[in-house]
């Protein structure tokens, strides 16, 4: 059975959000907790949360779990950033595979990481979910492919090497659509909930000053 590293990408400082999105209060959890709850339930073998700008309160959202805090320094760089550290991680464990999760993608469940985790059992070396049209995270490289996930630059995330690669096999995720990068959103998902658009229902240990003058880094979304 092959070794799948799962590592969520959680470093970014959530600039069109105005707050972190990794804390948004979701059902019970703040969402990066929920993530990794699912990804623990999963059949990953290890999992790996990469932190940057909002690291102490990430790290204390899921300090009693079972999961390695990468810290990324260069987070301010953009995405790529992250997805080097998370293969830097792969690579020192050994994994035959690093898949990918994004951390504003709310509807993610342990179901849809275990489709992309058996569809690389079955001899796929890369494995997207689609959506909306397009293939993108989670997303599933094989350890073949850790060389090139190693070159990304910037902004630039892993949807290219998807795209670019004829034999990336996918699998349909119609929920991946629905992400949080605004509060726009963020009040879509709480109607769709039927819950009320409560300021305090959009954030989580949300500390304004400590984000005061922070520099606008690229998101986490490869």
């Amino acid at each position: 059975m092959s070794r799948v590293g799962c590592a969520i990408l959680a470093a970014g400082a959530s600039r069109r959000l105005g707050r972190p999105k990794q804390l948004v209060l979701w059902r019970g959890h703040e969402l990066v907790r929920h993530l990794t709850l699912q990804a623990l339930s999963s059949r990953a073998s290890e999992v790996a949360v990469i932190v940057g700008a909002h690291a102490d309160r990430v790290v204390q959202a899921v300090r009693d779990l079972p999961v390695s805090c990468m810290m990324n320094l260069g987070w301010r760089e953009g995405v790529a950033s992250s997805i080097r550290c998370a293969t830097h991680w792969a690579t020192q464990k050994g994994f035959d595979a690093l898949l990918l999760l994004a951390s504003d993608q709310p509807h993610l469940d342990i179901h849809h990481i275990d489709r992309l985790v058996s569809e690389h059992e079955r001899g796929a070396t890369q494995v997207a979910s689609q959506y909306g049209g397009v293939i993108g995270v989670p997303a599933l490289f094989g350890e073949p492919v850790f060389r090139r996930l190693f070159t990304l630059n910037g902004d630039a995330g892993a949807a290219s090497l998807l795209r670019d690669e004829p034999s990336t096999r996918s699998v349909d995720w119609p929920a991946g659509e629905i992400d949080i990068d605004t509060t726009r959103d963020l009040a879509l998902l709480f109607d769709e909930l039927g819950e009320p658009r409560r300021p305090v229902d959009y954030l989580c240990n949300f500390d304004p000053l400590a984000a005061h003058g922070a520099p606008p880094p690229s998101e986490d979304r490869p």
